[in-house]
């Protein structure tokens, strides 16, 4: 089972691919470091980070694979 990371799980891409990796059956865990919260799923584990200071420490950096996603609202 993989667990995944996957950064930018709050913009239009990244929730489709965040919705994608949740149904997927390969996928045991989804850890998605975000500045709000998501919907809460089983497989999601959430936590809120300041994106300038990301703690180098956290157990939640310890996964199989990193998809990121990351890109701006043009408004």
């Amino acid at each position: 089972m993989t667990i995944l990371t996957l950064v930018g799980a709050t913009g239009p891409v990244g929730g489709a691919v965040l919705r994608q990796a949740q149904g997927d059956a390969r996928v045991s865990r989804v850890v998605a470091p975000t500045r709000r919260l998501l919907l809460p799923h089983p497989k999601l584990e959430n936590p809120l980070v300041d994106f300038e200071h990301l703690p180098a420490d956290a157990l939640w950096w310890s996964v199989d694979d990193v998809i990121c996603i990351l890109d701006t609202t043009i408004r």
